[in-house]
């Protein structure tokens, strides 16, 4: 079976870091963790500018696995990212379709002082979006629901076997 490899979105507002922290709990603390690994994209991008050697064998060991990018919001700079490496993700996942943004008026300093925050990530949040990945990848037969139960927090997790 192919790896599951998550590419988050790096970004510096709510929802690109509701991205990375998805990415990391399905990386480290879900049933599918021994599945999964999360792709550096700093290291990525690193040896692709420095030109190291390294790149090329780590753009192979990436497209040989199964590419599941989260983006955090229309900019898709993730995806963008690797188009540009002509690298084709599997599931392409944008949490701005999930986890809007608030409209703000930019006149309006209040809208600013409320806005989410990168550190007040919301367990609802979080767990809408490893709820919806689980179920992606069913419908791509990635994974198998028909093993799963819900954590205390009602995140979908693999029975064990």
């Amino acid at each position: 079976m192919k790896r599951i490899i998550f590419i988050p979105c790096s970004g510096s507002e709510y929802n690109g870091e509701l991205a990375r922290h998805v990415a990391i709990q399905l990386n480290e603390a879900s049933a599918i963790a021994d599945k999964s690994s999360m792709l550096c994209f700093t290291i990525f991008l690193r040896n692709f500018l420095l030109k190291e050697p390294s790149f090329e064998f780590m753009k192979a060991d990436l497209t040989s696995n199964y590419i599941v990018l989260i983006d955090g919001c229309s900019g898709a700079c993730t995806f963008k990212i690797l188009k540009h490496f002509e690298i084709t993700p599997n599931l392409v996942i944008n949490l701005n379709k999930l986890i809007p943004k608030p409209k703000m008026n930019l006149n309006d300093i209040q809208a600013f002082k409320n806005r989410p925050r990168m550190n007040d990530l919301r367990q609802e949040d979080i767990s809408k979006v490893i709820d919806y990945v689980f179920l992606q990848l069913q419908e791509k037969n990635i994974i198998d629901l028909d093993n799963v139960q819900l954590d205390e927090k009602n995140i979908i997790k693999m029975k064990a076997d």
